[in-house]
């Protein structure tokens, strides 16, 4: 490891390194970050979301399209981030276009690491879901089912202590092409404990009530659940390393309450349709403790205990005490805010329609919108996981990438803005969310909210960094 980065870890606090693959806008990143973990590699296909990346993360972007480039100048363009650096760097494009030899190359002439005699700590990844959701379309034999091994390639070819896979609840009952149920799962673990491949890997457990944490758990406000798969390389599991999940922070038989809607996004401003407030106006107390440190952490202006938790320096100039970005409300259509309308505080569109319903109200005119019959207003499928109300004592329901047409306000007839999410996911404040508010759903320029909801929560990620400084040695510095 070169001296300057070595320097900047000692400085910064960092006590290991790793890789981030599959690492969309920084959820992973930001959460190792606050626990002293540095990303040195990411990698990403999603143009705007590695722009949000670098941006937030003052991260070198390496274009894979520029270096396939058949002009001879390919060498020359890879060449420039070859040099030492202290900066993390992205590469851009798709991860089976990544070979190991670029891999190799960029530790050691850019950081200084030799994958034989010294490592990265954890190559971490969570390889894209939807072929595994229960929201998806679970085909059989779908093509992604086989990009995690990505990670287990990259990993192997650094050597690396650890490996850290993440992936949605659904993975469980994945069946194979034969109509097993689970036994994709099954697939994926002996995959990481295969012993005909050097270097090998044991994990630390494929035991489905430890590999399953609820972010909420772990001071997240949100009621998601994701599986996270922990390998250990098998000589440093046999000198005694060994992986502890961690231990809930919050909940019933925890040490603090679940921080809820309210705890969460009840400092922001309001906003009305299409406004954008970018000043922030700090609160003068409390509601309580859970407030306190969740605001103090997305606001980052002063250093939470035991996190790397400050406004990065990079962003100083941008991000002030009273900034705010990406809280800006949805543009409604009419016939949208005539819905919302008559979904009451705690309920849902589903529930709506039902209450009307049975009180023979649906072809009445809707209250304040002559324009339609409360009929007209419904969509004719009542998705139960659409235009539903964040209850404020509670923590969010999971915030997806769909979540612009899922998650209403508590108590304003809107759907929640970016920042909004993007608080209901943990991203600090000063996260710096790039491309449009909203895009058509899929495409590869992924919007604001698409962004935020296919990120792993950064205190979620926090919670499972702790656990790898617990139990991986500390670089010398």
């Amino acid at each position: 490891m070169n001296s300057s980065l070595l320097e900047r870890m000692k400085a910064e606090h960092y006590s290991l390194v790793s890789i981030d693959l599959f690492s969309g806008p920084g959820g992973l990143c930001t959460g190792f970050k606050w626990a002293g973990i540095l990303p040195l590699i990411a990698v990403e296909w999603t143009d705007t979301t590695v722009e949000t990346y670098a941006g937030s993360h003052n991260a070198e972007v390496m274009h894979l399209s520029e270096y396939m480039r058949e002009d001879g100048a390919h060498e020359e363009y890879l060449n420039q981030f070859m040099r030492e650096s202290t900066r993390s760097l992205v590469i851009h494009g798709d991860i089976n276009l990544v070979d190991d030899h670029m891999i190799r190359e960029l530790l050691l002439h850019r950081y200084g690491i030799d994958s034989v005699n010294e490592t990265v700590d954890i190559v971490s990844g969570g390889a894209p879901c939807e072929s595994f959701s229960m929201a998806g379309t679970r085909t059989v034999g779908d093509a992604r089912d086989d990009l995690f091994d990505n990670i287990i390639r990259i990993s192997r070819t650094v050597n690396t202590k650890a490996i850290l896979f993440e992936n949605v609840k659904g993975m469980f009952s994945k069946p194979d092409k034969e109509g097993n149920a689970g036994a994709i799962f099954q697939h994926i673990c002996n995959t990481f404990e295969r012993q005909d491949v050097m270097p090998s890997y044991q994990l630390a457990s494929r035991a489905q009530n430890t590999v399953l944490l609820r972010a909420c758990d772990y001071g997240v406000p949100q009621a998601r659940e994701r599986l996270f798969l922990v390998a250990i390389r098998s000589d440093l599991h046999e000198e005694g390393v060994q992986f502890t999940y961690p231990i809930p922070t919050h909940g019933p038989n925890a040490n603090a309450p679940y921080v809820t809607v309210a705890d969460a996004i009840g400092d922001l401003p309001a906003v009305g349709l299409n406004q954008d407030v970018t000043e922030y106006v700090e609160l003068e107390q409390y509601n309580n403790q859970n407030q306190q440190f969740f605001v103090r952490l997305m606001r980052g202006v002063d250093a939470v205990e035991g996190m790397n938790s400050r406004v990065p320096s990079h962003l100083e100039g941008v991000y002030g005490r009273t900034a705010l970005s990406s809280h800006k409300g949805p543009g409604h259509i009419l016939r949208k805010q005539a819905l919302l309308s008559t979904i009451e505080p705690n309920s849902s569109m589903k529930e709506a329609y039902k209450r009307l319903e049975e009180q023979g109200l649906l072809d009445s005119q809707v209250s304040g919108y002559p324009e339609f019959t409360y009929r007209q207003v419904f969509p004719k499928t009542l998705y139960g996981s659409r235009n539903r109300r964040l209850r404020e004592t509670e923590p969010s329901y999971t915030v997806t990438s769909h979540c612009l047409d899922e998650l209403l306000h508590p108590t304003q007839n809107r759907a929640i803005t970016p920042r909004e999410a993007a608080r209901l996911q943990s991203f600090p404040d000063w996260y710096q969310f790039s491309g449009p508010y909203v895009q058509f759903h899929g495409d590869r320029e992924q919007d604001r909210y698409e962004q935020i909801g296919d990120a792993i929560p950064p205190l979620l990620a926090y919670a499972m960094a702790t656990s790898f400084v617990d139990c991986l040695p500390p670089h010398n510095i």
